[in-house]
């Protein structure tokens, strides 16, 4: 799952690094794809400071999250049935049709959450404004992240930019899924790709929306 519907399991925390946690290996990726963090593997280091043990419970939910997420009937059906659209779409590219539905899916998911007011973008960086850096930085140490700058530089441009508010528009979520793909290949994209991932997002936006609930409920019930 992306962003967003992480942060949706957390939403009426009240809790700043909680929240954080919920996204923090997403962060840490995209800060960098080099870094591995097995946070579960330091629990005892934590002591009884509240914050370190919110930030690990939302790293544990994160990832409890994914594992019901990519495991789910919903997941499985739904990806297969934008394979099968968007393979047209990037058939002459390198880009491989069953990781752009994936992405799709997540991204789709997020956007139908804004637009249903299930969650509210400027809600999300209200928390992740509100965290304590030192011991977000105390955190990463005690995992064995012994040069921390690399996430805060990347942390401090994610809270700049504050992309997530694009996840309104479509167009803005096809981009971000071109942008993604240009991680892992080296892909050219014109705008007859473009458009034609457009329009197959935004029908499947349509069909989403009056069941798409079904994944966060079957979640929310699993979630310890």
């Amino acid at each position: 799952m992306n962003f967003l519907s992480h942060y949706y399991f957390e939403r009426y925390s009240h809790n700043p690094e909680l929240v954080l946690g919920s996204i923090l290996p997403d962060l840490i990726k995209n800060a960098d794809r080099n870094v591995t963090m097995w946070p579960q593997r330091y629990e005892g280091r934590f002591g009884n400071n509240p914050k370190l043990h919110s930030i690990y419970h939302g790293w544990t939910r994160h990832m409890e999250t994914d594992r019901y997420f990519h495991n789910s009937a919903f997941f499985y059906s739904h990806t297969h049935a934008l394979k099968i659209l968007l393979t047209p779409t990037v058939s002459d590219t390198l880009i491989r049709p069953s990781f752009l539905s994936h992405i799709a899916l997540e991204l789709l998911l997020d956007h139908l959450l804004l637009r249903n007011n299930w969650v509210h973008e400027s809600d999300f960086y209200a928390y992740l404004g509100a965290i304590d850096y030192e011991m977000t930085d105390r955190f990463l140490r005690l995992c064995e992240i012994k040069d921390t700058a690399f996430f805060f530089v990347y942390f401090n441009s994610f809270m700049h930019a504050q992309y997530v508010q694009g996840y309104w528009e479509i167009e803005q979520i096809a981009s971000a899924m071109i942008n993604i793909c240009r991680r892992l290949w080296d892909v050219g994209i014109n705008d007859v790709h473009l458009e034609g991932i457009i329009d197959v997002i935004t029908d499947y936006a349509a069909t989403l929306d009056g069941n798409f609930h079904i994944i966060f409920d079957e979640i929310r019930s699993k979630l310890t």
